[in-house]
């Protein structure tokens, strides 16, 4: 319980229950950003899905940098 009251101060949230509003929030995002790369993979299955207008394909350096990124 006091680490949830930890979060909820770091937060800057009202209460408890805000910080669990929030997270159940940000679960659902990830769950609708899943759903949505499954769909786009299971639409161009084999191909590589084409990049948006103006978007550049990233470097091998650029990925391996991300995958460096301590959060």
């Amino acid at each position: 319980m006091a680490a949830l009251q930890e979060v909820v101060r770091r937060l800057n949230l009202a209460s408890i229950s805000e910080a669990l509003r929030e997270g159940l929030r940000l679960l659902l995002r990830e769950a609708a950003e899943i759903e949505a790369a499954d769909e786009i993979r299971a639409f161009y299955k084999d191909v590589e899905a084409p990049l948006p207008d103006g978007v550049v394909p990233a470097t091998d350096a650029e990925l391996e940098a991300a995958d460096d990124i301590q959060w």
